[in-house]
C-alpha cells in the first residue's frame, strides 16, 4: 500500500508577500491566489526598466581595451555593488566605462533584451579571458574569448535579469514540509531555490534546491522560519519575464497507513457542445480535469483520525490543498503533487476506535 502526504494550509497565502520586480498588471501577491492560472510576472516591455541584476563583489567587473593602450594591457571599470533594475544597470554601466576610460554609451533593448555598449571616440574590446570577478556572463556575454576591437558591442544572450525574488514573511516562525511551485514558464536551465532568513531577508541561513520540472516544482523538506523567499534564476527565459502561477508553502502529514490499490479515475470535460439544425457542432472549450478516489482499509486512530477532520474543518470541499502519492521522505517531489479539492469522504466504522476512509478528489483547474 502507498503512503499518501496531505498539505492543506499554505502559509504563504496568508503571508504579506513582495517580490524583486513585479509586473503591475501581474503582481506577487497573485501567487497567493488559489487560481494558478492568475499569475505573477517579473516587470518586461519598454518603459518598465526590466528584471533584477544583483552586483556583488563577486560579479561587478568589466575588463577591456581601447584603441592606442598597449598591448596586452587593459582597464577595470568597477560597477557599484548593489541591485538594479536594467534601465538603472545601464546609467551605473555608463559611469563605471567614462570612470575607467572613454565616454560610452550603455542601452538595454526591451525587445531584444540584449545590453549594447558603444563608443564614439575609439574602438575598443572586451578581455573576455579575464574571468575574476567579472560581469560579463551577467550582461549577456557568455564567452570566455576576447572580442574583437570594434566601436560597437551587443550582448550575445538574452538576459532578464541575475535572478528575481518572491519573498514571504509568515509573520511568526512557521513550519514547511512541502513547496510547490505551480503554473511557471521557467526553462528547462532555470536555477530555482527556496531560501530562508532569520531576519527580514537580510541573514540567509537554510536553503532547499528545487529540481525543474515543466509546469510544475515542488519539494518535500522541514524547515521551521519566519521569512522566506524563493530565488528564480533564468536569465536567458525567451518571454522576456519570469511567470509564477501559485506557491505553496506549508506543513504536511502523510498518514500512517496507505491507501488500497484498487482505485478509479475519471477524467472529465466539462466544455460545452452545441448543433445546429442541420447537425453542425460548435463547442465552447473548457479545461480537462480528473476525478479520482482513495480507499483506506484502516485509519491510525490516535494521530491521523484527529488530523483528517481537522483537513475536512479547515477546508471542506470547497478549498484546495495537496497531496503526494508515496512521498519521498524529503527531495524533489514535482511530479507526484497534486493540487486538489477533497470533494466527497466517509468513514465507515471498522471497530472499536478504528475507521475507514473513503476519499474522492478533484484536480484543480
Amino acid at each position: 500500500m502507498s503512503k499518501l502526504l496531505i498539505s492543506y494550509i499554505s502559509e504563504w497565502a496568508a503571508g504579506t508577500v513582495t517580490a524583486s520586480t513585479e509586473h503591475p498588471s501581474f503582481p506577487a501577491i497573485n501567487t497567493q491566489h488559489r487560481w494558478f492560472k492568475k499569475p505573477y510576472r517579473s516587470k518586461y516591455r519598454a518603459g518598465s526598466g526590466g528584471g533584477l541584476f544583483r552586483i556583488t563583489a563577486a560579479n561587478n567587473k568589466i575588463y577591456f581595451w581601447e584603441t592606442g593602450d598597449a598591448p596586452g594591457s587593459y582597464r577595470t571599470a568597477t560597477i557599484t555593488i548593489g541591485d538594479y533594475d536594467a534601465d538603472s544597470l545601464c546609467t551605473e554601466l555608463n559611469l563605471a566605462m567614462v570612470t575607467a576610460g572613454s565616454v560610452y554609451t550603455v542601452t538595454y533593448s526591451p525587445t531584444t533584451f540584449l545590453f549594447t555598449f558603444t563608443c564614439a571616440t575609439v574602438t575598443f574590446k572586451f578581455i573576455l579571458s579575464m574571468t575574476t570577478n567579472t560581469a560579463m556572463p551577467s550582461l549577456g556575454w557568455t564567452a570566455i574569448v576576447d572580442t574583437a576591437a570594434a566601436a560597437s558591442h551587443t550582448s550575445t544572450r538574452v538576459t532578464i535579469h541575475t535572478s528575481e525574488f518572491l519573498k514571504c514573511n509568515f509573520g511568526a516562525t512557521k513550519t514547511i514540509r512541502l513547496i510547490e511551485i505551480k503554473n511557471h514558464n521557467l526553462t528547462a536551465t532555470a536555477v530555482v531555490t527556496a531560501r530562508f532568513y532569520s531576519d527580514a531577508f537580510v541573514t540567509l541561513v537554510d536553503s532547499v534546491s528545487m529540481v525543474w520540472h515543466a509546469g510544475q516544482i515542488a519539494v518535500r523538506t522541514a524547515k521551521s522560519y519566519q521569512y522566506m523567499a524563493v530565488e528564480f534564476s533564468d536569465p536567458s527565459n525567451p518571454d522576456g519575464y519570469i511567470e509564477i502561477g501559485l506557491v505553496w508553502a506549508g506543513d504536511a502529514a502523510v498518514l500512517h497507513y496507505g491507501y488500497t490499490g484498487e482505485r478509479t479515475k475519471t477524467p472529465e470535460d466539462p466544455s460545452i457542445e452545441t448543433e445546429s439544425e442541420d447537425g453542425q457542432s460548435s463547442t465552447i472549450q473548457l479545461s480537462k480535469y480528473a476525478n479520482w478516489t482513495y480507499s483506506f482499509d484502516a485509519v491510525e486512530p490516535n494521530t491521523d483520525k484527529a488530523y483528517l477532520e481537522a483537513v475536512f474543518e479547515e477546508i471542506g470541499k470547497t478549498r484546495p490543498c495537496c497531496i503526494v502519492e508515496a512521498p519521498p521522505a524529503s527531495g524533489d517531489i514535482g511530479l507526484t503533487t497534486q493540487y486538489v479539492r477533497l470533494t466527497s469522504w466517509e468513514w465507515p466504522h471498522l471497530a472499536g476506535t478504528y475507521w475507514k476512509l473513503n476519499l474522492e478528489v478533484r484536480a484543480e483547474r
